[in-house]
């Protein structure tokens, strides 16, 4: 029988280092749990040993107790908890030489070791919150506190036995670990920054040179149109093909880029990715488009249909941006029975479709026409408002 291998998986860097900097406090507080209790065992054995195993219960609660919270602190890592440690450590800390020497003088004679247990349990605090720097905070304010509350100790008790250098050492281990991690932290945060930066810095130049490619292909497509209706032109231009030229160059002149939406509706259809795509060519001219409905298009639909929709769409966008006035429009698809309609709506200045010339070819052949040709209708609703034009086609029989 063969094993499944496994494909390895790393961790982002600054993942790992938090997993890195919580894995080492956590053991450091089993470990202080379990020097407390080792300590507890430690007592009693001295206490049999000097025939004071009466007072075994009193003494041995300090070390089950600072056991206790190291526990509760490996379980629920917090500011709070790491804050009720110290301060319920440096009180059993105190307490432990008192009432040692007091029920049993001739322990002094084992030295520093069972008076700084506590102390030292209470410099293996370790880190809160993943950050290797809080390590180093908390281990140096863990050893003030440790070593203040065994002087204390062993001053209230009146004894001359020394603190011992089990904190200071223990301390010291602790600072140089997590000082070590705090850079390796560092130098990783500055790492990502630069990568970070250098993929925003590649991702936008790859849109800006996907937005100037749109636009030229737009722009194209706007001269071809002049050049169309100048060919059309009999003799002299007249004063209203004059204008629409002049419209044409000044759009051209002051066009700027609008930004996409951050979330885009995602299509399922050939005629949804088609008509997302013609409101990203807008992106140029400073008319923002927002988009809706194309994910409920038919995955199916007449390619000539499709095309002249798709054909009438970016008219009405174009008369949109000569003739609104406005820097957004939204773009609606929808589907119903055998149809399928495209809503171009804008909030910007109205007309009255009547009075329209026989220059806006845009609106007559562009819209109009090619949608009537593939058996569709155009119905335009205009007003001081804003405009809407709606495009409805028979869906037909073809491909996506």
């Amino acid at each position: 029988m063969t094993g499944i291998v496994l494909p390895r998986v790393a961790l982002p860097r600054p993942v790992a280092a938090r997993v890195v900097v919580d894995a080492l406090a956590g053991t450091q507080r089993i470990i202080a749990a379990v020097g407390s209790l080792l300590a507890a065992a430690i007592v009693v054995d001295a206490l049999i040993t000097v025939d004071a195993l009466a007072v075994a219960p009193v003494l041995v609660a300090p070390f089950i107790g600072i056991g206790m919270l190291a526990l509760v602190l490996y379980w629920r890592p917090s500011v709070l908890v790491a804050v009720v440690y110290l301060l319920g450590g440096a009180v059993f800390s105190v307490a432990v030489p008192v009432l040692v020497l007091d029920a049993a003088p001739e322990l002094a004679a084992t030295g520093p070791y069972l008076f700084n247990r506590i102390a030292t349990a209470l410099c293996l605090v370790g880190a809160i919150g993943g950050r290797a720097l809080s390590g180093v905070l908390w281990s140096l304010l863990a050893f003030g506190v440790a070593q203040g509350s065994v002087l204390l100790g062993l001053e209230l008790a009146g004894s001359s036995v020394r603190t011992g250098s089990g904190p200071l050492i223990v301390a010291s281990i602790s600072v140089a670990a997590y000082a070590t991690l705090a850079i390796a932290q560092r130098q990783t945060e500055r790492r990502l920054a630069v990568l970070t930066a250098t993929a925003t810095d590649q991702s936008e130049g790859d849109r800006r040179r996907s937005l100037e490619l749109r636009a030229a292909a737009v722009v194209h497509d706007t001269i071809l149109a002049d050049l169309a209706l100048i060919a059309r032109s009999r003799g002299p231009l007249d004063a209203r093909t004059v204008e629409v030229l002049d419209e044409h160059l000044q759009t051209l002149a002051t066009a700027t880029v609008a930004d996409p939406e951050p979330s885009a509706p995602h299509p399922s259809s050939a005629l949804g990715a088609a008509l997302l795509e013609l409101a990203r060519e807008y992106q140029w001219s400073g008319v923002r488009v927002d988009v809706s409905g194309i994910e409920l298009l038919p995955d199916s639909m007449a390619s000539a249909a499709r095309h002249a929709l798709i054909g009438a769409a970016r008219a009405a966008l174009d008369n949109v941006v000569e003739h609104a006035g406005t820097d957004r429009a939204e773009l609606v698809a929808g589907a119903r029975g055998d149809s399928v309609s495209v809503l171009i709506v804008d909030d910007g200045h109205g007309f009255d479709a009547a009075e329209v010339g026989d220059d806006r070819l845009g609106l007559r052949t562009s819209v109009t026409q090619r949608i009537e040709q593939v058996g569709g209708s155009v119905r335009v609703w205009s007003g001081p408002e804003g405009t809407t034009v709606m495009l409805t086609v028979p869906r037909g029989e073809g491909v996506r």
